[in-house]
């Protein structure tokens, strides 16, 4: 401990940290979504397994959005967005929302379909959660967008894309 109550870590000590923490991370399992917002002639998308419930009184859910991403900018307070929860079926589609198609070209790919205030959502997901940004907490290389949920659709089988260790595994 150095004088202030900071510790000091070394370089090679952070370096192992990250890379034994990316790997922890590549065990923890998580249902793969598409984030989508923004107005039909502007729409933005991208995938997303940084996703989890927060509460059911109100019900919200948090989004972990890299500062990159092509949706961040748009991810305002008070603004709408759909976490669309791929089907076990999705797995090229959210290659293509994972960065393999420029944004301009995503929503070529898959069946989409707007709600009433515009927001895309992809009509065979297996839940769309529709949301209005509630809070918004910058961290690291992301911000935590915190979704008060507005409505939602469910379609279909319970049968989620779920991504684990790099790579789309099954869950049965």
């Amino acid at each position: 401990m150095t004088r202030n109550n900071t510790i000091s870590v070394d370089v090679n000590e952070a370096e192992a940290l990250a890379a034994s923490f990316r790997s922890a991370m590549r065990r923890l399992a998580a249902t793969v979504t598409i984030v989508t917002g923004g107005p039909p002639e502007q729409r933005g998308g991208f995938a997303a397994t940084a996703v989890c419930s927060v509460s059911t009184e109100p019900p919200a859910l948090l989004v972990c959005v890299n500062r990159k991403a092509s949706l961040h900018d748009s991810l305002t307070m008070g603004r709408l967005f759909c976490v669309n929860l791929l089907h076990d079926q999705h797995g090229e589609l959210s290659s293509v929302f994972g960065g393999k198609v420029p944004s301009a070209d995503r929503f070529n790919y898959g069946t989409w379909d707007h709600d009433d205030a515009g927001t895309a959502y992809l009509s065979d997901a297996q839940a769309n959660v529709f949301c209005v940004v509630d809070a918004l907490m910058a961290y690291g290389t992301h911000t935590i967008v915190v979704g008060k949920v507005q409505h939602v659709r469910l379609h279909g089988e319970v049968a989620p894309l779920v991504y684990s260790d790099g790579k789309f595994v099954g869950i049965a």
